[in-house]
């Protein structure tokens, strides 16, 4: 194990939120008298940015857009509280750093409301850095993680995620590249996105010791 620095993304992949964000969606189609959906459908639908999401669930032309993300955003604020960390996340944090690898979050998430559930969950201590989005759109992360890594001269980086989007930041800094089948976006997609793939924390752990 030869890593120097752990880029993990946090939804979905250190927190087990899908729930969350699965029940957060269904409230706003029922408020709508529209259909619900289940976990694969909104699997199918997930990408990055998030307007992809909205765009497949929503009538966008007739809707505004700030408006659906601030509803969603409330609604999954309701709904966290039940959800908790992924399995083998703690136990995994800790391996990294007792390493000595670097550790930080690269999110999507707006970055004052990702801080606070970092702290929340009681693992704040582990991150050199937690870098989340200015805004609740939820675009690329891949900037943000370019530049740290550069300033921080890291030469073996591994990428932690559970998105498509996780591999294709992976690929932009030279990255080894993990992603969870527990997290947000079908297995599928994560298996034609080229990086190893996982059904935990734990397991990767195991194949990485």
């Amino acid at each position: 194990m030869n890593y120097d620095c752990i880029i993990w993304d946090w939804n979905g992949t250190l927190l087990d939120d899908v729930s969350a964000s699965l029940r957060s969606v269904n409230d706003m189609l029922r408020a709508r008298r529209m259909d619900e959906m289940d976990i694969v459908r909104y699997k199918e639908c997930i990408g990055v940015p998030i307007i992809r999401f909205y765009e497949k669930v929503f009538d966008l032309d007739n809707e505004d857009y700030n408006s659906i993300l601030r509803e969603y955003n409330e609604g999954y604020l309701r709904h966290l509280g039940d959800c908790g960390l992924s399995e083998g996340s703690r136990e995994a944090l800790e391996f990294f750093r007792e390493a000595g690898c670097l550790q930080i979050i690269v999110s999507s998430s707006n970055n004052t409301q990702l801080t606070e559930n970092v702290e929340k969950y009681g693992v704040t201590e582990y991150f050199d850095a937690i870098l989340g989005s200015e805004n609740y759109l939820a675009e690329s992360k891949i900037e943000r993680a370019k530049n740290y890594i550069k300033s921080k001269g890291s030469k073996h980086p591994l990428v932690i995620g559970d998105l498509e989007h996780d591999s294709a930041l992976a690929r932009e800094i030279g990255a080894d590249c993990v992603l969870l089948t527990t997290g947000h976006e079908k297995t599928s997609r994560l298996e034609e996105s080229g990086a190893r793939v996982v059904d935990s924390l734990t397991e990767m752990l195991d194949k990485i010791r």
